[in-house]
């Protein structure tokens, strides 16, 4: 939707009006557009119009930022109250404007760490109230969409695309076929035995994609956990696997200071290796298929595939994703 036709929907619904909007771009969300809004105090807004996830990213920063405030964007309520309205056939929002720097252009100190730490903590003891317990989905432990999602990727590489990116793809993918399926496997393997397990831990709400992409350093320098559209109600290991389990990035792992810096903030945890071997591998098929896919969709941009191209590389490095997972 173009700014303008978007700028009259906000104005609509919420207490916007003449508000001026730029669109943002360069977010993973294929699902959602999303633009910066600037009202006539100066004041600016994250306005997301999303087909994608669910009403938990605006339930949950909501609560996080009742015990913990500034932790997250503030989600600003629309004229009925509500945190958020359905129209278009999507779920429109707007947020406060977290002024700072991605985390990847200003990784986090040691405070920083420590800080991302206590706000996990926050956001795993934030009380189930029934509207969580309505508005966020839980872990079901179907890896069915990722594992299926691979299933056709791989098969797709395997007959070759015929040229440029794609065919640089399908090389560097039969180069990793076959750790590929051994994760692919584990992931399902694991998967059975989670639903079967009557020794779970409890269920906290999670965001479900703290890395450091979705973390600004705002310009005070406290961390601001961003984009909670995937918050699920999971064991704690959904979003600590980020940390100490791998994953804060796709090409690396965080490194054992700041995994302990992390713990300094997030307290003691008696972390389940079983929950975190899943989740990890999960992850791997989620990122590589998914990014993947882009890169051998043709409807897509010759400058979203490359950039999608890239980041199967870091997923496939000798520190990324892939050799995270076969870590253990």
């Amino acid at each position: 939707m173009a700014p303008s036709g978007i700028a009259s929907v906000v104005g609509e619904h919420y207490a916007l009006e003449g508000a001026d909007l730029v669109p943002v771009g360069g977010g993973a969300d294929l699902n959602a557009s999303l633009w910066r809004a600037t009202d006539a105090r100066g004041h600016r807004f994250a306005v997301k119009w999303s087909s994608g996830g669910s009403p938990a990213g605006l339930v949950l920063p909501a609560a996080l930022n009742a015990v913990r405030p500034g932790s997250a964007p503030e989600p600003l309520p629309a004229r009925t109250g509500a945190l958020w309205v359905d129209t278009g056939g999507a779920r429109l929002s707007v947020m406060d404007w977290v002024e700072g720097t991605s985390a990847l252009e200003t990784p986090p100190g040691p405070a920083g760490w420590r800080e991302l730490g206590q706000i996990l903590a926050a956001l795993h003891g934030v009380p189930l109230g029934d509207e969580a317990l309505e508005r966020v989905p839980r872990e079901d432990f179907d890896p069915g969409r990722w594992a299926g999602l691979f299933e056709r990727v791989d098969t797709a590489l395997d007959a070759g695309p015929a040229e440029g990116i794609g065919r640089r793809l399908a090389e560097l993918w039969s180069g990793n076929r076959a750790a590929l399926r051994e994760v692919h496997r584990r992931t399902i393997d694991l998967a059975a035995r989670l639903r079967e397990r009557d020794d779970l831990p409890g269920f906290a709400a999670c965001h479900a994609d703290p890395h450091l992409g979705n973390l600004v350093i705002a310009t005070d320098g406290r961390p601001v956990l961003i984009d909670f559209d995937d918050a699920v109600l999971a064991p704690r290991e959904r979003d600590l696997m980020f940390v100490l389990g791998g994953g804060v990035l796709a090409d690396r792992a965080a490194t054992e200071e700041q995994q302990g810096l992390f713990l300094d903030g997030y307290g003691h945890h008696r972390v389940d290796a079983e929950l975190l071997a899943y989740y990890r591998g999960l992850r791997v098929l989620e990122d590589a298929s998914e990014l993947a896919g882009i890169v051998i969709d043709p409807a897509c941009g010759e400058e979203e595939r490359r950039e999608a191209f890239g980041h199967v590389r870091g997923v496939f490095s000798p520190t990324g994703l892939l050799a995270q997972a076969l870590s253990e």
